[in-house]
């Protein structure tokens, strides 16, 4: 059984993640609060971390920011794994807990909810498809909430500008003359009633609206979110995680891509003509693909499209040209977090006597140039290997 500290234990989202992990099976073995002086728990309690001697698995905190150097300094001299769930962290705030990361296994996120993090990845790929829509977020929390705008607002602001491709600059709330200016994200905070967190992103086109939301019912998915985090982050060697890291954990192959009609050209100089080559195809709007390189039969090759062929013949003249390919592609957000991925995948190919002529990869995909029948085979392999339709 999985024990956790909580700090903050007797704020409502302390009670509420002590409520949670009961019913999942996690133990608590103690709550640390200020307000610790005479409450009634049913585990130890104690105003100060550094009071607490019971052991733990794992150092949740649901607390305020001017506890992070506590909890560090706890944490470090534990060697104990620690979930931020705490938001308004300063500048220099961030720093330490960088700098804790290279010691210790944080796991750190503006929102514990599942859901919100898909959000965030659903965010980010709007933002990289809508070109040229303004975006304005809005979000709303309850009255006794201390930050705004919410932590979670700028989670999914920062996650917005990794999506785009021209920097944007943050707009909080708009009042008098400020006619909006296209390099602009608006934030917006609403405060009142018991609201457990609701957020709303709004890509707003010419004669069109996209909106993406999420809604909490309750205080309980952040809880629920935390104690993953716990779970997960108890295993995890020293550095910074966080809630797209635990949701790829298990991703793996997620994707299998199968290109037909794919050329491969070898130039005859070991490619020291390719710049001129490059720009020449770019000039006809021709893509290049796959790139290889051997410094040791001073070869260089890459691939594209047959259908391109006609029209860079006068560029290719003396290359060597193999055709009728098939570029195969294994893909997956997790391969990056995951060991023996290349692995896996060359060991179906070689069960199949699949034989790539050219292999390129990046941290969440592999990419193999295979002759068709053969990439068939691989396809149909690496299907039933990862489960893959």
């Amino acid at each position: 059984m999985l024990s956790i500290l909580i700090n903050g234990a007797l704020g409502k989202m302390g009670r509420t993640l002590a409520a949670c992990a009961v019913e999942q099976g996690f133990g608590v073995s103690a709550g640390v609060d200020r307000y610790a002086a005479g409450a009634k728990c049913s585990f130890p309690l104690y105003e100060r971390l550094c009071d607490c001697r019971e052991q733990a698995d794992v150092l949740v905190d649901f607390s305020r920011p001017d506890a992070l150097e506590e909890l560090l300094s706890y944490a470090l001299e534990r060697r104990l794994p620690l979930v931020l769930a705490t938001t308004g962290y300063t500048a220099e705030q961030e720093a330490l807990v960088q700098q804790a990361a290279k010691e210790l296994a944080i796991f750190r996120t503006a929102n514990m909810s599942l859901g919100v993090n898909v959000l965030l990845e659903l965010a980010r790929q709007a933002a990289s498809e809508l070109h040229g829509f303004d975006i304005e977020i809005v979000e709303k929390h309850h009255k006794t909430k201390a930050d705004a705008p919410s932590g979670t607002a700028l989670l999914l602001a920062e996650g917005l500008k990794q999506g785009l491709p021209e920097e944007r600059q943050y707009v909080f709330g708009r009042q008098g003359l400020c006619p909006r200016q296209p390099q602009e994200i608006g934030i917006h905070a609403v405060r009142g009633g018991s609201v457990a967190g609701d957020h709303e992103i709004f890509f707003l086109g010419e004669d069109e609206t996209v909106t993406l939301s999420h809604s909490a019912a309750s205080r309980r998915i952040f809880a629920n979110g935390a104690l993953k985090a716990a779970g997960y982050i108890v295993s995890q060697r020293p550095g910074l995680y966080n809630m797209r890291d635990l949701l790829l954990q298990n991703a793996g192959v997620t994707h299998l891509r199968a290109e037909q009609g794919q050329a491969l050209v070898t130039l005859p100089d070991g490619g020291r003509g390719a710049a001129e080559l490059f720009r020449g195809l770019a000039s006809l709007d021709i893509n290049v693909d796959m790139l290889a390189q051997s410094a040791r039969e001073e070869s260089f090759s890459f691939t594209l499209r047959e259908e391109d062929l006609p029209r860079a013949k006068e560029l290719l003249d003396g290359a060597k040209l193999v055709l009728g390919l098939v570029k195969l592609t294994v893909l997956g957000q997790g391969m990056e977090k995951q060991r023996g991925i290349a692995a896996g995948v060359f060991s179906q190919l070689a069960q199949v006597q699949a034989h790539p002529l050219l292999v390129t990869s990046s941290e969440t995909q592999i990419s193999l140039l295979l002759g068709e029948e053969e990439a068939q085979l691989a396809a149909d392999a690496l299907r039933r290997r990862y489960g893959l339709r």
